[in-house]
């Protein structure tokens, strides 16, 4: 076997990898989810889309939640912001957000990276169920 051979081998185990590793951190409901939607995946603006929010702070947690779940890597708290705002979440964008989120809703590692807290697990799962089926594009 040839080095390049080698090679592509190895990076095809290592894809293989990081999808078991993203599967086995998913319950068997959002396994499936994410299997159906493997094509093309769902984007967060797709999800906040027509969606109404109490507060700041669960606009945050769909976010971490979104990038946790779904997208299967933590998100900095320094690119949140951005997110928010390629999103096209309703309201403006305040730190106090994080601030008010944390411990509730999600939690912030002293490496700057966020994942969502028990509740904020909840809150998402619930989330994402009370989300529309209808296709996006009419």
């Amino acid at each position: 076997m040839t080095e390049e051979q080698l090679k592509k081998v190895m990076e095809k185990i290592e894809d293989h990898e990081k999808r078991i590793q993203k599967l086995e951190r998913l319950s068997s409901v959002d396994a499936m989810k994410i299997s159906l939607k493997e094509k093309k995946q769902i984007t967060l603006r797709e999800i906040v889309r027509g969606k109404k929010f109490k507060n700041g702070q669960e606009q945050i947690a769909v976010i971490v939640g979104y990038h946790e779940k779904i997208l299967g890597t933590l998100i900095n708290e320094d690119s949140i912001k951005l997110e928010w705002i390629n999103a096209k979440i309703t309201n403006k964008y305040s730190t106090n957000f994080i601030d008010r989120a944390k411990d509730v809703f999600i939690r912030v590692h002293p490496n700057g990276n966020c994942d969502l807290t028990q509740s904020g697990e909840e809150f998402f799962e619930n989330f994402l169920k009370n989300e529309s089926t209808q296709a996006t594009s009419k």
